[in-house]
């Protein structure tokens, strides 16, 4: 397995992942609270996440964050980091993110289990590159090396609005917001558990 800690990251990738999570931030300073108990589902190694919201002073009770890479085990008062699928069932969840993941996730059919883990009334927020993003992501790594290759390898799939919607219907998630950013490259959905 590749061995991503004290990995050196192409020129590109921070930019993008902050204009990801900037694009929530609103919504989480407006919906957030004290009480918030967060997974991060595909949140890396180092949790940029859990660091974004700690400096924007986003409020919350725990942070989770889960990642299938080999990554160490951390258990601190407000943040547990895992790479064990085990421990993130252990736990009920206000709002769960997925940072560029599901497009990494097997297709037509990934496994949304760990979703039954978020309360009714809690939020599920997606990004996801569109269509439109494939060729220029591939020329972005191949060509300039300025994004991961590896991370555009490894995409499964490239989602439309009606897909994701259709995906988490079936859990009893409703779309709330949709919209494309990054000049059209790349989709955010934000998500409402049904009770």
């Amino acid at each position: 397995m590749f061995n991503y800690a004290n990995r050196k990251e192409p020129i590109l990738e921070p930019v993008l992942r902050e204009l990801r999570f900037n694009i929530i931030k609103n919504f989480l300073l407006t919906f957030s609270n004290k009480n918030w108990v967060i997974l991060d589902f595909g949140c890396g190694p180092e949790a940029k996440f859990y660091k974004y919201i700690r400096n924007n002073k986003i409020s919350f009770k725990k942070y989770y964050g889960y990642d299938p890479l080999k990554i160490v085990d951390i258990n601190d008062k407000d943040f547990q980091l895992t790479s064990n699928i085990k421990r993130i069932y252990k736990n009920k969840y206000d709002l769960i993110t997925m940072f560029a993941v599901l497009e990494h996730l097997d297709f037509p059919n990934p496994d949304f289990s760990f979703l039954s883990r978020l309360k009714p009334g809690s939020f599920l927020i997606i990004t996801t590159p569109t269509l439109l993003a494939k060729p220029v992501l591939e020329f972005l790594s191949y060509r300039l090396g300025i994004i991961s290759k590896r991370e555009i390898l490894e995409h499964k799939h490239y989602y439309t609005f009606n897909e994701i919607e259709r995906l988490f219907s079936g859990y009893g998630y409703k779309m709330i917001k949709a919209k494309v950013f990054e000049l059209g490259m790349n989709n955010l959905v934000i998500l409402k558990k049904q009770s």
